[in-house]
């Protein structure tokens, strides 16, 4: 069988084959970078869409419990007016991680950190309060004026994301208008602040409230 290979026949069909290998192989190969690069093209985008859904949807639940914070009336221990409680816990933005981050873009990549971060110091400086002092250092109002801008703000970044990536949330009940009544939290701030008055409206229930009270009534309420 070897000796065919020794003969001019054997040796012009292997010259063929290895022609034919090559031929192939220019064709394929190419063809195989080309869908290579073509899958590693639509890569990006996708991860980029991704990470636009989760940032959004990460937002959305830091500005829904924003939306339950500001409309939460802390309720007072009826004997220690010093101590009260909420019925909500403090808003919380829990982002994607930074590498899913980074798909968006340095600008939208570094606004969504800075807002992180801006959430982060409200909380700082809010802690720094005396509450102890009249009023309680202003500590109700600062803590629902603060959390009603920083949710608004989180607001105008989904809207950018699903502008700038294609994407869309679902729908919300009509009733549940969450930016009207962030911008009614701040023009209300805006309007104590320009009146140069210090309230403490969240002390004050509103009438047929469904909050379930944590402390024991006492004397006349306690009736």
């Amino acid at each position: 069988m070897t000796q065919f290979f020794e003969t001019t026949q054997g040796i012009m069909f292997v010259g063929a084959m290895i022609g034919a290998g090559c031929f192939a192989a220019g064709t394929i190969v190419p063809n195989a970078l080309r869908w290579a690069s073509a899958e590693r093209a639509r890569d990006p985008k996708a991860n980029a869409r991704g990470a636009a859904m989760l940032t959004a949807l990460a937002l959305d639940d830091f500005v829904g419990a924003a939306y339950a914070a500001v409309n939460d009336t802390p309720e007072f221990n009826p004997v220690n007016d010093g101590e009260f409680v909420f019925h909500t816990p403090d808003p919380v933005l829990v982002l994607p991680p930074a590498q899913d981050l980074s798909f968006l873009g340095g600008e939208l990549f570094n606004e969504t950190l800075w807002l992180s971060n801006r959430i982060t110091n409200l909380g700082n400086a809010l802690d720094s309060l005396d509450l102890s002092g009249p009023g309680f250092d202003g500590f109700f109002e600062r803590r629902q004026e603060g959390y009603a801008v920083l949710a608004a703000k989180a607001m105008d970044l989904i809207e950018r994301l699903l502008a700038d990536f294609d994407l869309s949330l679902p729908e919300k009940p009509g009733y549940y208008r969450q930016r009207d009544g962030f911008a009614s939290v701040v023009q209300g701030a805006t309007e104590r602040r320009a009146a140069g008055t210090k309230k403490t409206a969240a002390r004050i229930q509103a009438a047929g409230s469904n909050i379930t009270h944590l402390f024991p009534k006492t004397g006349e309420e306690g009736e």
